[in-house]
């Protein structure tokens, strides 16, 4: 599991006024809590965070140093949540959870799907139910994805949660749930097909 450095400082101060003028010098607000951890205000910096996020996937474990005046706090934390702006473009602030790396975390882990199933050339569509897998693990264990090969898949076929196996990973979702399956054409589709052959008759004769 990759880990970045992402330095931080203490705030003592805090309110939307004091939440503004950290942003206005390019400063973003943040808080810092955990189990048992007493929560921190802090302020990271706008422009070390675009770097350090630029190619990173998700769940990344972030080695985040706070400092107080002269002394360094040093702790994993992982980002809990993202608050933008109504547009979506300017960071508001941001909620980092600490974590133990000898304590289990529950996250979301998205889905890969890779190759092209032989039901779908066949016609068939992929029905996707599931994009993500809820997990639990410990924190260096956290899979940046999970890639399934539905290259063999026929139409019909189906992938279901107890289908998967990660060593270390415990899978939270109930393994009966599907997380897609190989469908027929539907009745509109096997229509249009049918009158496309029509449509290009219609057009040579004009």
């Amino acid at each position: 599991m990759e880990q970045i450095l992402i330095k931080a400082e203490k705030r003592s101060s805090t309110g939307k006024g004091v939440a503004r003028k950290f942003r206005a010098a390019g400063r973003i607000p943040a808080v810092l809590y955990g189990t048992n951890v007493e929560s921190v205000s802090i302020t990271i910096s706008a422009r070390d965070w675009e770097l350090a996020t630029r190619h990173v996937k998700r769940n990344v474990i972030f080695d985040m140093e706070i400092q107080e005046g002269a002394a360094i706090d040093k702790r994993p934390v992982m980002v809990k949540e993202v608050q933008r702006n109504g547009l979506g473009t300017n960071i508001m602030h941001i909620d980092f959870f600490q974590v133990s790396m000898e304590q289990a975390v529950e996250v979301e882990v998205p889905i890969h799907l890779k190759g092209k199933a032989k039901g779908e050339v066949l016609g068939g569509i992929i029905d996707v139910h599931l994009r993500s897998i809820r997990v639990e693990c410990l924190p260096n264990q956290i899979p940046e994805e999970i890639a399934l090969d539905i290259t063999e898949l026929e139409i019909g076929d189906s992938i279901h949660v107890s289908d998967i196996s990660l060593p270390g990973v415990k899978l939270v979702e109930h393994g009966e749930i599907a997380i897609l399956s190989i469908i027929p054409p539907t009745v509109e589709e096997k229509r249009a097909a049918a009158e496309a052959p029509e449509a290009v008759a219609e057009e040579k004769e004009e």
